[in-house]
């Protein structure tokens, strides 16, 4: 759809679940994730081409594709090896390589689409999913959240923020919910963009930094998930859909 969400059709007609959809940096090709019979495997859909492209199939859930920032590379969590792990490949899916290797889920990358040499990603490593940064070979892994339950983060276009969603305060009867945050990467400060609505999660900036859309249940179920856009501070927060729309994903230009 436009980013005002006039314009509103389908891309894509496969006749199965496909989540998590992802625009490469030249608009020129769409990476998501769909279930298949060899369960969820990372697809490349070619929006020049019309049609779908090869992208093999591998063992395992293959889910939360990323683009690198000059279109070569796609990060994703793969269980190819028995447990989610980040891997990195290139946009066909060859020389896969893998950056994790802890006992726990990894999940959702995002590259640091300024310098293109940074993911942050989702471990489960010591419990609950907290939000990580590292750089593009495995090293120089380093938490950014100590608590809470933390999911889809976007990193800014100038490479400074961090978007993601978080429940600062996960467990029964905890007050609160799941809002979307940003944190400054330099300084680990955070700031609370939405406040009380609902549940928030998969947050998304625009290519200048300015506004950010994410989905939005008020009464927390799945499929009465609208999406929204709200300026980058939290503020002019309003519905760009009617329910059962999830995942958005802005464009790079």
């Amino acid at each position: 759809m436009d980013y005002d969400g006039a314009n509103q059709h389908p891309v894509t007609h496969l006749g199965t679940i496909s989540i998590s959809p992802r625009v490469s940096p030249d608009n020129g090709r769409l990476a998501f994730a769909s279930l298949g019979r060899n369960g969820f495997q990372i697809r490349v859909y070619s929006l020049v081409l019309g049609r779908m492209v090869n992208f093999p199939e591998v063992g395992g859930t293959n889910i939360s594709p990323a683009w690198s920032p000059n279109g070569r590379e796609l990060a994703f969590s793969s269980s190819r090896t028995g447990d989610p792990e980040i891997w990195i490949a290139d946009a066909g899916g060859n020389l896969a390589r893998r950056l994790t290797s802890f006992r726990g889920p990894d999940v959702s990358p995002t590259y640091n689409p300024k310098t293109g040499d940074q993911v942050a990603w989702i471990s489960g490593r010591t419990g609950l999913p907290a939000l990580y940064i590292m750089n593009t070979d495995g090293s120089g892994v380093q938490a950014m959240t100590d608590g809470g339950y933390v999911t889809s983060p976007s990193w800014s276009p100038n490479g400074q923020m961090i978007a993601f969603a978080w429940d600062r305060k996960y467990g029964p009867g905890a007050p609160g919910g799941q809002d979307i945050y940003i944190m400054e990467v330099a300084t680990k400060k955070w700031w609370q963009l939405t406040h009380d609505g609902g549940r928030c999660d998969f947050p998304s900036w625009s290519p200048d930094g300015r506004h950010i859309v994410y989905a939005n249940s008020a009464d927390g179920h799945a499929d009465h998930m609208k999406v929204w856009s709200m300026l980058a501070d939290g503020t002019q927060q309003r519905p760009l859909t009617g329910a059962g729309a999830d995942m958005p994903n802005w464009s790079w230009k």
